[in-house]
């Protein structure tokens, strides 16, 4: 997969797929006549971050002259990469990853572009200019901010709504002065303030004169709130991990569709999951591992509440009669979703339980996206109830 990068493009391409992880994160996709569309894409649902990279090395010619060709090779040829990979992307259907897989858009009305230009080589001696180049905002990372960001946003939803919130504050009409300061720092006051960053007087509303120091982002990360916050999080990897084992099924064709008998591509489920926020994962990665405890056995099925208007169902069974496990599985997640109105999607995943001595397990997933619910069908849910008992042997997570 990274073969044919540079550096600086292997290094944004890895980190993208920390963050966003493998499935989703594409380099050197193929676009129009079979050339290179960016340098990194991230496709997660209706999501789609272009990612352009350019190091090139800053030269002092003791003028503005030194900056203006700076900035021209690093951000202006950048920033039209990404604009000409937009205008493809808003058009197609598919796009083809460098292995030849394909990857499937989203319907065009659903995308949300976001776009990132990683100009490197200015080494802090170059005043960065970002915000709206004429055909939407651009964020622009350096050395400096691009490790902060990919360590601190680690999931897509975190990600585009911190690029959302920036976008916000512009439209706004917040115009940040950087005092010897960057992207890393304004990130560091999101953290803090939340989606209006500090920037907008809490009487009026109107935008602040605002001059962000140096250091924030250096002093934020080195306080004991932040590195409790961290500490709490660090169960939540373990739902990414999850995300990794089915990902890896299903780029291998391993995951079966129980119903219609064949391999699926049907990444959905996987998306809902991944679209989970850290602050979530830790909550769902905690219920899953406790609903796996040889203590809960008398327990058949948990509940938890996430984000996006989604739910998860986990359930146990035995490898023996997956096709059984799978429906029941699917019977469950219809019920919560008729029972709980603020509810779009329910994914529901059933794994066998740990036993000692036990070797080999196996997993279903069941994804059920529902925008409306046809009041027809609640008797027949009821009656599903009536007669499995589901809820009463459901345990529903804090």
């Amino acid at each position: 997969m990274n073969e044919g990068l540079t550096p600086s493009e292997r290094l944004v391409n890895d980190m993208s797929a920390s963050s966003f992880m493998r499935l989703w994160t594409h380099s050197n996709p193929i676009g129009k006549g079979g050339k290179e569309l960016c340098d990194c894409l991230v496709v997660c649902g209706p999501h789609i971050i272009i990612i352009s990279v350019k190091e090139i090395e800053f030269r002092d010619t003791g003028n503005a002259v030194g900056w203006e060709r700076w900035q021209k090779a690093a951000i202006d040829k950048s920033v039209q990469q990404i604009w000409g990979a937009e205008r493809w992307l808003r058009v197609a259907e598919h796009v083809i990853r460098n292995d030849g897989r394909e990857i499937v858009l989203a319907p065009q009305a659903d995308r949300r572009f976001h776009r990132i230009t990683v100009s490197l080589g200015g080494r802090g001696n170059v005043p960065l200019k970002w915000g709206d180049f004429g055909h939407g905002f651009v964020h622009l990372l350096d050395e400096f901010s691009l490790k902060s960001f990919f360590s601190e946003l680690t999931t897509i939803t975190d990600f585009v709504r911190y690029l959302s919130a920036v976008e916000s504050i512009f439209e706004r009409g917040a115009r940040p002065i950087f005092v010897g300061s960057g992207a890393e720092d304004l990130l560091a006051l999101y953290v803090q303030n939340g989606e209006d960053f500090g920037l907008f007087d809490p009487g009026t509303g109107e935008p602040a004169l605002a001059l962000i120091q140096e250091g924030i982002w250096e002093a934020l990360v080195k306080h004991p709130a932040y590195l409790s916050r961290n500490k709490d999080l660090e169960s939540s990897y373990a739902w990414d991990r999850l995300i990794e084992h089915f990902a890896e099924d299903l780029l291998t064709d391993g995951m079966l569709d129980m119903f219609r008998k064949e391999v699926t591509q049907n990444e959905l489920a996987l998306v809902s999951m991944a679209m989970q926020p850290r602050c979530h994962r830790a909550n769902l990665a905690d219920a899953f591992l406790e609903f796996l405890l040889p203590t809960t056995k008398h327990v058949a099925a948990r509940v938890v509440m996430a984000d996006c208007q989604t739910a998860f169902v986990f359930t146990t069974g035995g490898s023996a009669d997956r096709e059984l496990r799978a429906r029941e599985l699917a019977l469950r997640c219809l019920v919560v979703r008729c029972r709980c109105s603020s509810v779009k999607t329910v994914v529901g995943i059933a794994t066998d339980r740990p036993q000692a001595g036990k070797r080999g397990h196996s997993s279903d997933i069941v994804y059920l996206h529902m925008p409306e619910w046809d009041q027809a069908e609640t008797a027949k849910v009821d009656q599903i109830q009536a007669e499995l008992g589901y809820f009463k042997d459901t345990k529903w997570a804090p």
